[in-house]
């Protein structure tokens, strides 16, 4: 019997569900290729949900690191940070979109169902947005104000000749009105 990790299941499961789509890969499907048994695959994962939820967090906390770890430069007011780290953002998930959009697509929409995993990311990017800005209690107004630039639904307009236009219109719409 193989031994299980995390790593290889997660690599089997991506396979899998890239070949057959979420609704039909199975967890029975999953065992067989790991080599392992169905009931063994459940010490592992309840069911189908949790390591679905597993498989978007992973790829949530891997792809939102750099983001959730940016320390504002030492001669960088908040204002200007911030400015950097929205674009940073928009360039993330932009980038990711690019490099494989069946995977982006797949987790982002699955993570969109999942209120409470959004919900916790959101909540994530609001607090570093407040802590790089010092706008206590505002974080969550500029992610909204900044959602096109983030939010998969708007990913196939991310390649728009205006896009970092916009983004600049945007920001300096909120800058303005923060310095009134």
């Amino acid at each position: 019997m193989a031994i299980l990790t995390e790593e290889k299941i997660f690599n089997v499961a991506e396979t899998m569900i890239m070949e057959k789509g979420v609704k039909k890969t199975k967890l029975s499907d999953i065992a067989k290729a790991l080599g392992v048994t169905h009931a063994a695959f459940y010490k592992h994962y309840k069911n189908k949900e949790d390591l679905l939820q597993q498989l978007a967090l992973k790829w949530l906390d891997t792809t939102s690191k750099d983001l959730l770890e940016w320390e504002v430069p030492a001669n960088m007011d908040g204002e200007s940070a911030l400015h950097d780290w929205l674009w940073q953002l928009a360039n993330t998930k932009k980038k990711l979109y690019h490099n494989d959009k069946r995977m982006f697509y797949l987790y982002t929409d699955y993570l969109e169902g999942t209120q409470t995993l959004i919900n916790s990311h959101l909540k994530q990017l609001a607090e570093k947005a407040e802590t790089i800005s010092g706008r206590r209690g505002e974080g969550q107004a500029i992610m909204t104000a900044f959602v096109y630039f983030h939010n998969p639904y708007f990913a196939e307009r991310w390649d728009q000749d205006d896009y970092q236009e916009l983004f600049e219109k945007v920001w300096q719409l909120i800058y303005i009105e923060s310095n009134n």
